[in-house]
């Protein structure tokens, strides 16, 4: 199995656990379209979609990871070219 592949499967099985924490935290914090955020290690992007669904600026960097960088950034941008942001 491929590194995007396994990052891929990774993301669709362990994110549904984080997505009421951030629901919960992205409230308490009032995350919106007046919010900026940038995310350093953000591994396939789901705190990003999930402040940019609020209408929040998102930015994100995984050097660590960047099968799990270009998940996020096809997540965030579908219609990116490939290579670009």
């Amino acid at each position: 199995m491929d590194r995007c592949a396994r990052a891929r499967d990774w993301s669709e099985i362990q994110e549904r656990m984080l997505v009421p924490l951030f629901d919960t935290v992205y409230d308490r914090l009032e995350v919106g379209p007046a919010t900026r955020l940038l995310g350093l290690r953000c591994g396939s992007g789901l705190a990003l979609l999930m402040a940019a669904a609020r209408g929040a600026a998102v930015t994100g960097t995984d050097p660590v990871s960047p099968e799990r960088l270009a998940l996020a950034r096809e997540r965030l941008l579908p219609d990116a070219r490939p290579g670009a942001g």
